[in-house]
């Protein structure tokens, strides 16, 4: 499917809702190639979620969760538990 884009004085460009909720991702690759703008999505890794979706409060001694936290992040997190 193709759409229309338009960009920002900030050179902001926002993605249709339909393909931000397609993939499970924030980042995204952007290439040029022969004249033409190539966007993939990139897979986020535990390490991208947990760094977007944590707040330290507390003078570090406390963490809020953002956006909650989905099964992939919970295992790090659990996993990161036992390993200190």
């Amino acid at each position: 499917m193709t759409y229309i884009l338009s960009m920002f004085n900030t050179g902001q460009v926002t993605l249709p809702k339909k393909w931000r909720s397609q993939f499970n991702t924030t980042k995204f690759k952007a290439t040029e190639e022969k004249g033409r703008l190539i966007v993939e999505p990139i897979e986020n890794t535990p390490e991208q979620l947990r760094d977007e979706n944590i707040e330290i409060y507390d003078e570090g001694h406390g963490i809020r969760f953002k956006k909650g936290l989905s099964g992939e992040a919970l295992e790090y997190f659990k996993q990161a538990l036992k390993d200190e």
